[in-house]
């Protein structure tokens, strides 16, 4: 058994001290910095090929992520775990795009949304009318019923997403392809069992439409619930039985946590930075 010292005791606390100093030194900031050069990451929704944790924490949007490249295309991770934030990118997706100088009015000179949400993928994933009745018993669950049930839902939608958005890309006339297409643009999306939202781009610079040698912009906009889609025909208050109250943003509770924040879900939020290509 060994003999407890001051000189020991004094060892283990400096090594206390030492793994707080290095916790506190990976916590992420706001807005990503510097850039990061990768090697083999595959697009599948899966953070494994990845340094964690991520590089950024945006607040205002409450999303980790990293933007890093190699010699051919340019990536994007995004990982949440809150709640809302989840359920507004179902409800509209993530927008990732392209301009000239990192400022947040600068006007998009390309973009990327993904997932595309439409009516069948709603649809798809309601499952027909045995699940609909499940969400109007939604306020009689108990908070665990809720949470699985949401939580095979977003799973359903993602799996059902097969389109990807696109605006401004060299050579590009469509605006809509599948997630498997010609131009190897690459975007897919994963919730895990315990609710952790996993996003995946990756955009070739060869049909970015900026200088790629030179310090470009970019930004990411959680879209959230559009008007367009409440005119759709679904009934959105299936997804969380009415108009009473939620978890918005941050994750304070503004009212009882069975209802949604639907003026949260409504708001998009967003942050732009700067990015040059590591080489």
């Amino acid at each position: 058994m060994k003999k407890i010292t001051l000189k020991y005791t004094c060892a283990v606390i400096s090594g206390l001290l030492l793994n707080v100093s290095l916790v506190s030194a990976q916590k992420s900031s706001d807005m990503q910095e510097g850039n990061l050069l990768v090697s083999k990451i595959k697009v599948d929704g899966n953070s494994n090929d990845w340094t964690t944790p991520l590089k950024a924490f945006n607040k205002s949007t409450g999303l980790h992520y990293t933007v890093a490249n190699d010699d051919k295309k340019i990536y994007i991770i995004i990982q949440t775990s809150e709640v809302n934030t989840t359920r507004k990118i179902l409800m509209g997706g993530i927008t990732f795009s392209i301009n000239a100088d990192g400022k947040k009015k600068s006007a998009e000179l390309a973009s990327l949304t993904y997932p595309v949400i439409t009516g069948n993928s709603r649809r798809s994933a309601m499952g027909g009318g045995g699940s609909q009745r499940s969400f109007g018993n939604y306020q009689t669950m108990t908070q665990a019923q809720r949470d699985s049930m949401q939580l095979a839902f977003g799973q359903r939608q993602l799996e059902a997403a097969k389109d990807i958005k696109i605006h401004g890309f060299k050579t590009v006339t469509d605006t809509l392809v599948s997630i498997y297409n010609e131009y190897s643009i690459k975007a897919m999306a994963t919730l895990n069992a315990t609710g952790t939202y996993t996003y995946e781009i990756a955009i070739p610079l060869a049909l970015l439409p900026v200088d790629t040698d030179k310090e470009f912009g970019y930004n990411v906009k959680v879209n959230g619930l559009q008007m367009r889609n409440l005119n759709s025909g679904n009934n959105t208050s299936r997804l969380g039985g009415g108009n009473g109250g939620g978890r918005p943003a941050g994750g304070t509770p503004s009212g009882g946590r069975g209802g949604f924040d639907f003026q949260d879900l409504m708001t998009p939020t967003d942050f732009s930075g700067k990015y040059t290509l590591a080489k």
